[in-house]
C-alpha cells in the first residue's frame, strides 16, 4: 500500500514542506523561489515529472496555471495536495508561480513514433490552437496538450467524462462524447507530438 503513486507524492510534498518551514525565518513567508520547489517536488525539478500521472507544468500557458491553482483553492478542482498548496499561496504567489513555469520552455523529450491523427483532435484545435499548445481560445486559456503526458492525460480526460472534474464547461460533454478508447487514442496522440 505505501507503494501507491498518491503516497509518494504525498511523501514528497511534506519533504519538500518540511525544507521550506525549516529554512523559513520565523514570522517570514517563505520566499517564492522555496515554494516553487513544493511544485518540483512532484511535477519534476528539471519540468519532467517521475510520475506519469502528474501533468508537465514548465511551459504551461501562465494564466491557465493560474485559473487551475484558482480552482484548486475554490474547491472547483480535487486534490488533497494542490489544495493545501494552493491555499497558502497568496494572489501575488499564484501569479508569480504561474508566470515562471509559463515562461519556462517545455522540456525536451525524446522523440516517439507519432501516429495517426484521430479525427477527433481537429476539436480540441478549436481551443487549444492548431498546434495544440494552448492559449487563448473561445473558452477561455486553453492548456498545451501537445507532448503532456499521455497517462495525465488520460486521467484527465476520463474525469471530464465522468464528471468527476467539472472545472471546464466545455470538456465534460465533449469527452461524454468519446468512447473510452478514443479517449486513449487522442491522449497517446497528444503526448506524441513533439
Amino acid at each position: 500500500m505505501n507503494d501507491h503513486p498518491e503516497y509518494a507524492r504525498i511523501g514528497r510534498f511534506l519533504a519538500a514542506l518540511a525544507a521550506i518551514s525549516l529554512g523559513a525565518e520565523p514570522g517570514w513567508a517563505a520566499p517564492i523561489e522555496a515554494k516553487a520547489l513544493l511544485c518540483a517536488s512532484c511535477h519534476g525539478g528539471h519540468g519532467l515529472p517521475s510520475d506519469p500521472k502528474v501533468p508537465i507544468i514548465w511551459g504551461q500557458q501562465a494564466a491557465y496555471i493560474k485559473k487551475e491553482l484558482g480552482d484548486y483553492r475554490a474547491g472547483d478542482r480535487e486534490s488533497q495536495i494542490m489544495s493545501s498548496i494552493a491555499e497558502s499561496l497568496s494572489e501575488e504567489e499564484i501569479a508569480q508561480i504561474a508566470t515562471d513555469f509559463g515562461d519556462a520552455k517545455w522540456p525536451e523529450q525524446l522523440a516517439v513514433l507519432l501516429p495517426a491523427a484521430p479525427a477527433a483532435t481537429e476539436v480540441c484545435k478549436t481551443c487549444h490552437n492548431a498546434d495544440l499548445t494552448g492559449g487563448t481560445s473561445p473558452s477561455g486559456i486553453a492548456p498545451r496538450l501537445a507532448g503532456q503526458n499521455s497517462a495525465y492525460l488520460v486521467d484527465t480526460i476520463a474525469a471530464y467524462a465522468t464528471g468527476e472534474r467539472a472545472n471546464s464547461t466545455v470538456m465534460g460533454p465533449l469527452m461524454q462524447s468519446l468512447s473510452p478508447a478514443d479517449r486513449k487514442t487522442i491522449a497517446e496522440y497528444l503526448a506524441a507530438l513533439r
